[in-house]
């Protein structure tokens, strides 16, 4: 069943872009819609021909049913649906060329057995009204439909927000190109489940979406270079080690001056004086301008002698040397991490901490080293011990922790885009792992429902041929034209018209000449229907409609049927035989929706939906309302106003309406445009009232005049209700806003005066 109808878009003018509202209540199994001529009845019509399959240019819909299954055009609606409008006339019933279509309908009197049979097959196919039990084979096909529908829409689901998934995690263009079709593709090359611990997946997801970073060059320690040799750190040293041991070890033969041994700046400054004095050949102190005493350059020379300046030019050269590799240490720098793949940056930062504990260590070392060395430059006339070796081994060591970092930094730019490639097909597996057992689920479960609906449709088939084989035996395109024939006549009151069947000669698979009937002629007596009334019209279509209803391509328990003002054009005897006819042709209907503008058949409607408490249950009432933006016009669906579901005319409902809007006026199209079509039935109702002689409302109106009312007025009024009622989509009458107001209060003026008991009567029963 349609429980309401999203939305509507480019269904003629008035549903251009309809959209529901969701204060209105859903459709029910009965739905009543009234609205005026001109609203937009019609146009919504054939939007149940669109649902049926009719192809309309453009059009987009979206209707919703009681499963909350939604259906938008160019998809297939489940139930079938028979719309009575003035297209199905056209189609159907050709008026002016006194034709219609044929169609048959079942003989119930004859061949019994063979109805049972049909009747049985019919309840396996459609079940048994009312026993919630026996839903039928096309009731079960219709669920395992629905059910289908629905593990489709969730396992396409699952690849959606999956790929979303996978997406935002590989990232880069991943994000925005990677969808269904790619997770669904690549699900179906996995055989089982393959997911990541969560340390991987960091791992992953870090290296997914990372961009290439250049090499980085490995550390590595300078060679020290002596005396024009170049020479590793590590051997320098041990050889370093080994001649510290030796110096320290020698002892100079001299005579020592006290005050130099304590105070090593003194001792070196007066042997840099005296190597001076020897250069400029002065026996005159540079410092004090004396003569330096014999005594005295004997004794100085006696402290420095050869010796002793042999192992301080020793020393000399080897802390040069230690210098030049405590250097090369002290300028060795790291790279810095965010050179690194990020995957790779905590471990570079843990070797990186030891690597400068290391250096630092080793820096210290040598400090160490270098103040033994200087100690020995003063002590040259004492053995000594050295007290610390360096030993570099363990800076290296950590030198090697930092390049296997770098190396594997520099093997990952050497083969990212494989090693990226590797990552985002783990990640890609991993996530759809995820999702393994529910879409296993999903596509057994889909695969059992297809093949329960390959089963059933094989059964509905067989059967469907079954039951139309023996319809066929026992339906007639006679017998419908006689049908109509007996419903027309009932209708009309006489059997003037008639239908006529209308045959050619065909030749049957068994070469023999057979009768069919293509269609019927519409007579009048002997001769073809000419010059026949609205009422002929629309009597003869509806009637044709109601037949037609009972044909073997349509099941009214299953089916859906639109009617849209079936009485126009009725007089007012004719009105309840149209009631009876519908009320009869659709009580079993699935789903009813009636469409009328006529107040009279509206009460009838009502009063009997109103009748029982079920009838009252299964029932709704809409209407069809327009609204203007700028000199646009719109539709929209609302529930029904409640005066009209209380008045017992249409009259006082109408002069209610006409008295709230000549109040709300406020200047705009969208409060003026629905005055004049409302103040046309009701002036048309009074003058009916008020001069009661049968004729036209011009000719009432002059024959007011000629009582003494106001000519201008009455002009006005008649110009106004007349013209301006028959406004069209293609815009407005400008006059139509400034008149409303002012004709709309002579209107009142006027029934006041013409029949003062009559408009008091009525103001009072409206407030």
């Amino acid at each position: 069943m349609i429980t309401k109808i999203n939305r509507i878009k480019n269904l003629g003018l008035v549903f251009s872009d309809f959209s529901w509202d969701s204060t209105v209540s859903n459709f029910n199994k009965f739905n009543i819609i009234y609205g005026w001529n001109g609203s937009g009845k019609t146009t919504f019509s054939r939007l149940f021909d669109a649902i049926e399959g009719v192809p309309m240019k453009d059009l987009e819909y979206e209707i919703e049913d009681d499963q909350h299954i939604k259906y938008k055009q160019q998809e297939n609606f489940p139930k079938k649906i028979r719309v009575f409008n003035q297209d199905y006339i056209k189609n159907n019933v050709r008026i002016f060329e006194g034709r219609a279509n044929s169609i048959s309908i079942l003989l119930g009197e004859e061949n019994k057995e063979l109805i049972n049979i049909i009747e049985i097959d019919k309840k396996v196919l459609n079940g048994e009204p009312g026993d919630t039990t026996n839903s039928g084979l096309v009731s079960s096909y219709d669920g395992y439909i629905k059910k289908k529908k629905y593990k489709i829409i969730e396992h396409d689901r699952k690849f959606t927000e999956i790929a979303r998934t996978i997406g935002a995690a590989i990232g880069g263009n991943a994000l925005r190109d990677y969808r269904k079709p790619q997770a669904e593709s690549e699900f179906a090359g996995m055989e089982s489940k393959i997911e990541l611990s969560d340390d991987d997946l960091a791992k992953f997801t870090l290296v997914a979406k990372q961009e290439s970073i250049p090499e980085n060059d490995t550390i590595s320690l300078k060679q020290i270079e002596i005396k024009n040799n170049k020479e590793e750190l590590i051997t320098f040293f041990q050889s370093a080690n080994d001649k510290a041991k030796i110096i320290l070890a020698r002892k100079v033969e001299s005579e020592i001056i006290t005050r130099f041994s304590e105070n090593e700046e003194i001792s070196e400054w007066v042997e840099r004086g005296i190597n001076l004095h020897k250069i400029h050949s002065s026996d005159v102190c540079e410092y004090c301008a004396q003569k330096i005493p014999g005594e005295r350059i004997r004794q100085l020379a006696k402290h420095f002698n050869n010796a002793d300046k042999e192992i301080k030019n020793e020393l000399e050269e080897l802390l040069l040397n230690i210098y030049k590799a405590y250097t090369i240490i002290k300028d060795l720098q790291l790279p810095d991490r965010a050179r690194l793949y990020p995957v790779l940056r905590d471990v570079f930062d843990e070797k990186r901490l030891n690597f400068v504990y290391k250096k630092t260590k080793t820096l210290k070392q040598i400090g160490v080293f270098i103040e033994g060395i200087k100690n020995k430059k003063i002590k040259t006339v004492e053995a000594l011990t050295l007290e610390t070796a360096i030993d570099i081994s363990d800076f290296i060591s950590s030198i090697n922790d930092v390049n296997k970092i770098i190396d594997a930094h520099n093997k990952t730019t050497l083969d990212f885009e494989r090693v990226r490639d590797d990552a985002i097909n783990k990640l890609k597996k991993h996530y759809l792992s995820t999702i393994f057992d529910e879409v296993k689920k999903y596509k057994s479960d889909i695969l059992e429902l297809s093949n329960n609906i390959s089963s059933l449709g094989i059964r509905i088939s067989g059967l469907n041929k079954k039951i139309f084989g023996n319809m066929a035996k026992i339906s007639s395109k006679h017998k419908a034209c006689d049908y109509i024939n007996k419903k027309l006549e009932t209708f009309l009151g006489r059997k003037e018209l008639t239908f006529v069947p209308q045959s050619e000669k065909e030749i049957n698979e068994n070469g023999e000449k057979i009768e069919i009937i293509n269609g019927y002629n519409i007579m009048r007596g002997e001769n073809p229907a000419e010059h026949l009334s609205e009422g002929e019209k629309t009597a003869i279509a509806f009637v044709y409609f109601v037949v037609h209803l009972g044909d073997e391509n349509f099941e009214i328990r299953d089916g859906i049927v639109v009617i849209d003002d079936p009485i126009s054009s009725l007089d007012s005897n004719s009105l309840y035989q149209a009631f009876s006819f519908l009320k009869n042709s659709v009580k079993d209907g699935f789903q009813i929706f009636i469409l009328t503008h006529n107040f009279d058949f509206l009460k009838l409607l009502m009063n009997w939906r109103k009748g029982s408490n079920d009838n009252r249950k299964k029932t709704n009432y809409f209407m069809i309302k327009n609204v203007c933006s700028g000199d646009s016009r719109c539709a929209c669906i609302d529930k029904m106003d409640k005066e009209l579901r209380e008045y017992e005319s249409e009259y006082h409902y109408l002069f209610k309406l006409l008295k709230q809007l000549r109040d709300s006026q406020d200047g705009s199209i969208e409060k003026a445009y629905p005055v004049p079509n409302i103040a046309r039935k009701v002036w048309d109702t009074f003058l009916m009232f008020a001069v009661p002689n049968g004729k036209g409302i011009y000719q009432k109106i002059e024959e007011l005049k000629s009582k003494g009312f106001n000519s201008q007025k009455m002009d006005a009024i008649y110009k106004f209700t007349n013209d301006q009622s028959h406004i069209t989509g293609s815009g407005f009458d400008p006059s139509l806003v400034p008149e409303t107001k002012k004709v709309t209060e002579e209107i009142f003026e006027m029934m006041k005066l013409i029949s003062l008991e009559h408009f008091t009567v009525l103001d009072n029963a409206t407030n």
